[in-house]
């Protein structure tokens, strides 16, 4: 998990040390974070809490295993990640995320070097949104040929049709939103219920499975969640 937060202050808190994060302070640091294939390998890294080698990562990445090893160093340098033990044959070096997630302070950092990671982080979430979308519109063209097909054997054949064997095929059935925006109406008190209970959530779920069940090939879901208090300007007149 990559957050852009502001830093704790040092001692302050009780999260037992497996669990505190990387906390980046750097302004130089954050902008080695600035680069798509980077925080593609440091959220591998970060969520499964499990190793990998360059040639894992650059496979998720689209990369080649050179270039993929060139951001682990560089990534390295910065303390984002750390070298970790070969396992089997040794012949391939291994790399795990340096923390339990990796937390960026927002108040040292120039304006600059905050958008770009902003931009960075927005623009991967944009394209996964939109080829969540392509991969929905080609099922669905998929599922209406079936139908469609299904409709033209059973008149050929002169038989009854049966709605369900349609139903199956049906475009537009009850899926997940790929995006969803609100707002909600809270005091100070309940928005930081609002914000526990999402943070509750994700952290059930990150613990559903062992960091032996996050293999390279296991299933993911991406989510991005962002609590925004209202920043609406102030009416002119008022103080």
């Amino acid at each position: 998990m990559t957050e852009l937060d502001t830093a704790p202050t040092p001692g302050s808190g009780t999260v037992p040390a497996a669990r505190r994060p990387v906390v980046i302070s750097d302004p130089q640091a954050i902008r080695a974070l600035a680069h798509e294939a980077r925080l593609e390998a440091l959220e591998e890294l970060y969520a499964s809490q499990s190793t990998r080698t360059a040639t894992e990562l650059a496979s998720r990445c689209g990369l080649t295993p050179s270039a993929m090893s060139y951001h682990l160093r560089a990534l390295e340098k910065y303390g984002f990640v750390e070298r970790s033990p070969s396992e089997g044959d040794g012949r391939e070096r291994r790399w795990k995320a340096a923390g339990y997630s990796l937390l960026v302070d927002s108040l040292n950092h120039t304006p600059a070097s905050k958008q770009a990671f902003i931009d960075v982080q927005l623009n991967t979430f944009r394209d996964r949104i939109m080829k969540e979308v392509a991969r929905r519109e080609a099922e669905d063209k998929l599922l209406r040929q079936a139908a469609e097909e299904a409709v033209a054997t059973a008149r050929d054949a002169n038989a009854p049709l049966d709605a369900r064997d349609i139903g199956v095929h049906e475009p537009g059935r009850r899926r997940p939103p790929v995006l969803s925006t609100g707002m909600v109406f809270v005091n100070a008190e309940q928005r930081a219920e609002f914000q526990r209970r999402l943070a509750a959530l994700i952290d059930e779920f990150e613990e559903l499975n062992p960091a032996s069940e996050r293999s390279v090939d296991a299933e993911r879901v991406y989510y991005l969640v962002s609590v925004l208090a209202d920043s609406a300007p102030e009416t002119p007149g008022h103080a």
